[in-house]
This record gives structure tokens, sequence and C-alpha cells, in this order.
């Protein structure tokens, strides 16, 4: 073998040159690749005396010849591999090699390689290619570890205290010149004498003592450490812990002679047996708990287990007592019993946790607390743990939250929990963390059908809604119910760029749309609901969330102008519109306190071109923007609640013009129409106002007429029936206005006391030129015909006009043609002064 032989001659030579001294570290290598002897040899001869072998044979022969102080075991060699070597070596008669500090050095760096050397006894493992630093330091810390392990023995063997040499299969002990000394004799006292341990030790501990002795002989136990009693010098006995160990052995590897020390340990178990008086009086006081106890001791097991009567715990029992905690107790409460140990032994306070468990499919809280039972010591002697049954107060505490933050009939967030989040999700976008959105829905025509089919029904609407928009949504955001029936879904993190956040937010709204928009059925009924959706984007916006709610409801309203089913992003130009808005409902507020809103009459002819009345039109003169038609603000009035007081204006003046026409011959004749709106008409007391008006105006009624739409006909119509009988029960009449362009005229005028139906003019506008608006004009004649309702056409503005309704039996008309809206003496002018108006 040339590379052994050229390997062992370099590393003698290195050896050799490099010198060596009486007291280095004696290292013993093993490997069979004369490379790797070369290069563990030359790293390690500069600080100690390096010897080698090629073999597991070789490296035992070595080792018993000359015992080293730590060995360089390769694995995987033929013929005996390194776990083979340590093995026999821990086996060995001789107690210096079993002793022997090893460290593997190997290539094979699997798990189970490594595991198999620590299992053996390995003090470390280090693999190949050699890192030479890392090596040394090992070595270094190897060696340490054993000297200071020798040092610990020797000096236990050497001290002046009890110390004494055991042959056991003699039954003799031999005691040094101290061995008295912690049976209460003074130094030197006693002399050193041979006796056996029954002269000594009480006779109930002879057992314990002897139990002992066999447990270490078998190898059941590293050391023989029995606590005994032994006889004092008052004749008292007196607790010891005797620690020793074999120091030789027979072929069997069993020790036949024994050395070691005992001390007085009087102190420690007269304090174990006042902590058991207190653990039997803690015992005592925790029966009387209504909670849950376990005792632990220091290696988590349960020495006590109380469970109060009714409890739910129905896994602690007594069978638990003696167990580990964690073999025993529900997975999720054992891990919350370790976490809450090791909290309370680090912090020497009471650790507390709260968590849930699931019984007999049942939830149960749990609240945990832990405390550490103290010893004599800084070290806890074990654990206390109570376990409270937290339910019903985590059940209320909930529904507290839930009351708090969530809504009580969708069971979505609220306005509350929506703006917390918004405010976090805000600040997150402020920090770079993507673009967000904020959607605001409003269910069309919601109010009617809550109106017209009661409020359980629209509340189960509401649910299902809220079903649907939370589907839509999926966990790409939050929805909330705001009331009523508007709803705000926040979208967080869209994107980088507003671009993609638009389609996302769009992609998310259409979604919304498509599941609102279909059928929900509920008791055997289907009803269809729109939805109008603003939405507003933000991303790292300075604007608080005030800002963007108010941004997201014009967007909202901008949308609701339009037909249903309608998404719109908000704009700067809604603000701007919205600022205008309010300045308008400002001066609406401020015109009708200072009397700026006055009537126009457009008169109404027959056939003949008579004037037979006159529909009173308002108008409002702004002090900025002049005269202003009903189209620029009866909608503000109307959303604002305006409209009633202004409502009450208008029909006030026009009943003291219609008293002052009956009183003059001349006009006595004439009707006045007046316009109400659809709120005005369904606020409550809107019957007695007029019955009030009627009576201090002095008019006869008989000759005011009442213009509404048929939009109010839709929404709750038994009262607006109602409502409508009485009235007419005093002589007003009624006409419906704009007739043509709602959703169920045929289905209402059976019920209805109508008295003039109304044709609008974008029928009358196209009716020569046009088929289809001539047919609607001429079904609407022969409807009236059929029903006895006479029909008044409005827009008239040219003779070709008159004439087609004429033709068709119209014998009532208003428009440009016969006379513009003008101011009473202008009205009074026209009739004076024509007798005909038609063709003048």
């Amino acid at each position: 073998m040339p590379c052994q032989q050229t390997a062992q001659r370099g590393v003698r030579v290195a050896i050799e040159v490099k010198g060596q001294a009486a007291d280095r570290a004696q290292i013993l290598i093993v490997d069979d690749v004369p490379a790797n002897v070369v290069v563990l040899g030359n790293a390690l001869a500069d600080a100690y005396e390096v010897r080698f072998a090629t073999s597991g044979a070789e490296a035992l022969e070595l080792a018993e010849r000359a015992p080293p102080d730590l060995i360089l075991l390769d694995v995987m060699m033929p013929g005996m591999s390194g776990h083979e070597v340590h093995r026999r070596l821990r086996q060995h008669i001789n107690p210096l090699l079993r002793d022997t500090a090893v460290i593997f050095v190997t290539a094979d760096n699997s798990l189970g390689s490594e595991l198999a050397g620590f299992k053996l006894g390995a003090e470390d493992y280090i693999t190949k290619p050699i890192v030479v630093p890392i090596l040394l330091a090992r070595v270094r810390n190897v060696l340490e570890r054993s000297r200071r392990r020798r040092d610990l023995e020797l000096s236990l063997v050497s001290a002046e205290q009890g110390l004494w040499e055991w042959r056991p299969e003699q039954d003799e002990v031999m005691f040094n010149a101290n061995w008295a000394i912690p049976l209460g004799y003074a130094r030197g006292e006693m002399a050193p004498c041979v006796m056996s341990w029954r002269q000594l030790v009480h006779p109930d501990d002879w057992p314990a003592l002897f139990a002992a002795r066999d447990a270490y002989s078998g190898g059941e136990a590293r050391l023989f450490d029995p606590e005994i009693r032994m006889r004092h010098k008052d004749d008292a006995y007196v607790w010891m812990q005797l620690h020793g160990k074999g120091v030789e052995f027979n072929a069997h590897q069993h020790p036949v002679r024994l050395m070691g020390t005992y001390m007085n340990i009087s102190r420690r178990k007269h304090a174990e047996i006042e902590l058991r008086r207190r653990e039997s009086q803690l015992a005592t006081m925790i029966a009387s708990l209504q909670d849950a106890v376990l005792v632990l001791d220091r290696a988590g097991h349960i020495t006590m287990c109380h469970t109060p009567k009714d409890c739910r715990l129905g896994f602690l029992t007594q069978d638990v007592v003696g167990n580990a905690y964690g073999a025993v107790l529900p997975r999720e409460l054992g891990r919350q019993l370790a976490q809450s140990i090791a909290a309370a032994a680090d912090c020497q306070c009471t650790a507390q946790e709260e968590f849930d468990l699931e019984l007999d499919g049942q939830r149960c809280c749990l609240q945990l607390t832990v405390n550490a039972l103290a010893g004599a010591d800084a070290n806890p002697t074990g654990y206390l743990a109570v376990l409270q049954d937290i339910t019903l107060r985590k059940l209320a505490e909930e529904e507290i939250r839930t009351l708090a933050f969530y809504d009580q009939l969708t069971r979505l967030p609220n306005q509350r929990m929506l703006r917390d989040r918004l405010r976090a999700a805000l600040a997150d976008s402020a920090h770079g963390k993507g673009v967000g959105a904020l959607l605001f829905l409003d269910l069309d025509n919601f109010r009617r059908l809550e109106q017209a089919q009661g409020r359980s029904v629209g509340d189960l609407v509401l649910v299902e809604m809220a079903r649907r928009i939370e589907q839509s949504v999926r966990s790409g955001g939050m929805v909330a119910r705001l009331g009523g029936d508007k709803f705000l879904v926040l979208l967080e993190n869209l994107g980088d760029s507003e671009v993609e956040a638009i389609r996302l937010a769009g992609m998310i709204g259409e979604r919304i749309m498509a599941a609102v928009d279909s059928p929900v059925a509920v008791a055997d009924s289907e009803y269809r609901i729109s939805v109008s959706l603003g939405a507003v984007l933000f991303s790292g916006q300075r604007q608080g969330e005030e800002a963007l709610l108010q941004q997201v409801e014009l967007a909202m309203y901008s949308a609701k102008s339009k037909p249903g089913n309608a998404l719109r992003f908000f704009e700067p130009e809604m603000q701007a519109s919205a600022l205008t808005r309010v300045a308008l409902e400002q001066a609406l507020y401020k015109g009708l306190a200072l009397g700026e809103f006055f009537l126009l009459y457009q008169p109404q002819v027959d056939g003949a071109g008579h004037i037979v009345g006159a529909e009173a039109l308002v108008r409002w003169q702004h002090p900025q923007d002049g005269v202003l038609a009903p189209g620029h603000f009866i909608p503000l009035a109307e959303d604002t609640g305006l409209i009633a007081p202004l409502g009450l204006h208008i029909l006030e003046t026009a009943c003291r013009q219609l008293r002052h026409w009956q009183g003059n011959p001349a006009t006595a004749h004439l009707s006045m129409a007046v316009n109400v709106s659809s709120r005005q008409f369904e606020r409550s007391g809107f019957v007695e106002d007029i019955e009030l008006l009627v009576q201090a105006s002095g008019i006869d009624p008989h000759q005011l007429k009442l213009e509404i739409t048929e939009s109010l006909l839709l929404e709750n119509t038994d009262s607006i029936v109602r409502k409508m009988t009485r009235l007419r029960e005093i002589g007003i009449s009624f006409s419906l206005d704009d007739f043509g362009t709602g959703y169920s005229s045929l289905a209402y005028l059976k019920r209805l006391p109508i008295d003039q139906l109304k044709i609008d003019q974008s029928f009358v506008r196209h009716a020569p030129g046009s088929s289809v608006d001539a047919a609607i004009i001429r079904s609407i004649m022969t409807l009236g015909s059929s029903l006895g309702i006479p029909v008044i056409a409005e827009g008239v503005e040219t003779d070709a006009e008159r004439r087609f309704l004429a033709e068709q039996g119209c014998t009532l008309f208003q428009g440009f043609y016969f006379g513009k809206p003008c101011v009473v003496a202008d009205f009074e002018a026209l009739l004076a002064r024509a007798d005909s108006l038609v063709g003048s």
C-alpha cells in the first residue's frame, strides 16, 4: 500500500518536525483514506499529539494500548464502520475508553447517519470536505468539555465529606475519615471504618437503597443516587442523597465496586413535606372552585385534576392524573397550555390566554390562567392551570360587537365598521399599497316596492340583494349596508394604475348589476330591482373618508339620473354640480321666504277656440339668474322637502286668483288647473290642507282641477285613491297629466276618480307626420270616449296639430298656438280681446 505508507510517513514527519509536548492532548485519527489522514494530521499536529489508524480494528488496538483524549472517527470504512468502532468503545471494560470523546468525520451528511452517531454518544459530527478552522474550533470545544467532566469527577471523589466505597456482593461499605461529618460529627471525630448500610440506613429505606443498586447494575440508571434516611449523632434520622457510580466492572459489565458521596438533604425534604402539606390545602381550596383546575409538576405531568359539577369539559377526569398533559388533553388545549407554561416560567408572572375548543360539535370558549408554583429556589416546582368556561360571556361580547359593527337585517358590516376599514385602506394607499375603489349602491324604486308589498317583503328582498352583492364582490372587498336600500363596497389594492383599477372596479360593478337585476322570488311572487352605482378611486390621496364618501354619493346620484343599472365614476364636474345644487337649495329657501315665486297662466280652449280655463304655472324670479322655469327647481324642492310649502303657496295663489275670477261675470266660467307633485300629494295632511284652503279662499271647488302624473298612482295606490275620493267629494276634479308616458295606464283607470286625460305634448308634436304618435293619440281618444272621460291635448303649437287633434275628436286644447303662459293682466286682456283663439 504505497499511498498509505506515504501518508504515514507524511504524518510522522510532520509530527517529528513540529515536536510534541508531554502535556498535549492525545488525538487518534481513524480514516481508511490516506489523503484524509494527511489533511487532519497536518491541521492538528501544531497543538496536539496525533496518532492515526486506517481501519476500525487498528483503531481499537491503539486505543486499548494508550487511551486517547479524543478520536476523530470516519464513519464509512471497510470491514468495521465508524459506528461499530464507537459502539465497541462504549461497551469496553476499561472506563477510560468508555468515556473517550468521539467526533465523527464523514462525507455522509444524511440525517440518519448523523442521528445514529449521536445516539451512540458522539460529541460532534463533521462532514467532508474539511474546513480547517471549523475542525480546530470543534476539537478544542470537545476537549474542553471532556476536561471539565474529568475535573468534576475527581473533585467529587476527593471531597472531604461523606465518601464511600461499596462492593455490593459483600454488603460492606468503606467510609473515609470524614464520612460522619454530614451526620453531625466533628472533623476527625470518627475514623475510617467498614460497616453495612443496614447499620446506618433506616429500615424503611432499605428497599429503596437496594432497588437503586439493582437499577444501576442493570443499566436502567446512569447513577446510583437513592434518597434515604441515615442515623444522626443524636440518634435521629436525617435525609441523605447518595451519589455514586461504578469504578470496577465484571465480565458482564456489572459494577463490582462503586464509589461516591452523600450529602444532607433534610432541608429539601422538609421543604417537600411542607409543599405536600400546602398542596393538600390547595387541593381543598380548589375543590370548592367553580372552574376546572389542573396541577402539573415541573415535567408537565398532571398531579391533580379538579372538575366542578356540570362542567362541559368531560375529558377532564381523574384518569388524566399521572399522565403528561400533551398525551391526554385535546391538541388545542395542550398547545395553549404549553405556551402559557413557557410564558409563566419566563416572566415569573400569571399567563392568561383565551381560545376556542369544539366539544361535541359545539363551540366552547375557554380562559386559561397559568401560574408557576414557586419552590425554595427561583425555579418553579410545577404549575397551576385554571380553565374557566367563558362561552356565555364571549357570546354576549360577540352579540354586542355584532350590534355595534353589523347590520341586524342583512348581517353585513355597517357604516361604522366600513368607516374603520376605509380609514385603514386610505392609510395603506398613502403608503403605496395600490389603488383602491369605493362603490355606492342604491336600489332603484325599492321604496315603491316596499310601500306596495309591505316591509316584510322588502326586508326579504334586501337580505337577498345583500347576499347577491356580497357574492359578486367575493373576497375582493368589504360590503356594508348604510341603511335602507343603500350599500357601500370597499375594494382595496386593485393594481398600481388607475386604468387597471377602473377596469377591475367596473367589472365588479357589472357583476353586481347583473346579480341584482335577476328576479327575486318571495312568497310565490317575483320582483325585479335595478341598481345605481357610483364609484370613486383612491390612491395616496390626502382627502379623508368624508370627502370620498361625498364623492362616491355624488357619482351614485349621477348614475341614478340615468335609466336603471347604471355605473358612474366620480368626476370633478359632479362636485361643481353639487356645489351649484347646494347654492340653489339655499336660494330656494330664501326665495320662498321672500316671495320670489309667482304664477303664470296659460289658456285652455275648447274646440271653438273659446278660453274655458287656465293652467297655473309657477316661475321663480331668481335674484341673479332671472326667471327660472319649474324644471330648474321643482326636482330640488321635491328632494329637500320644500315642495310642501312651495306647493301650498302655489295652491293658495291659484285659489285667490280663481276666487277673483269667480266674482267677475266675465270670468266666472273659468276653471283653474294646478299641478300637484307626487311628493306633495303623498304627504300626510294634504287633504286637510286643501279642505282648509277651499274654505279659507271661498272658491267654488268644482272649478279647481288638480293635475297629477301616472307615477303617483304606482306608489301606494289604495292610499292615493282614498285621498282623491275625499277631495272629489268636495267638488275638486282631477286631470291625469302626461297620459300615455307611464307604465300601467289601462290598469288603474277603472279604479281612479279621474275627470280628464291630458295627452302629453311629446305625442302631439309629431302626430301629423308620425303614424306611431297618431295611432297613440287615436287610442287615447278612443279610450277616453269609451270611459266617458274628456281628453285635453297640451303642447299644441301649430294649426296642423290642432286640426289633426280635432279630427280625432279632441275638443280641449292647450299650447303656444293659443297662448303662452302669461301674467294675470295679459291673460285677462287676451280673454277680453279675442272671442276665439282659433286662427288668431
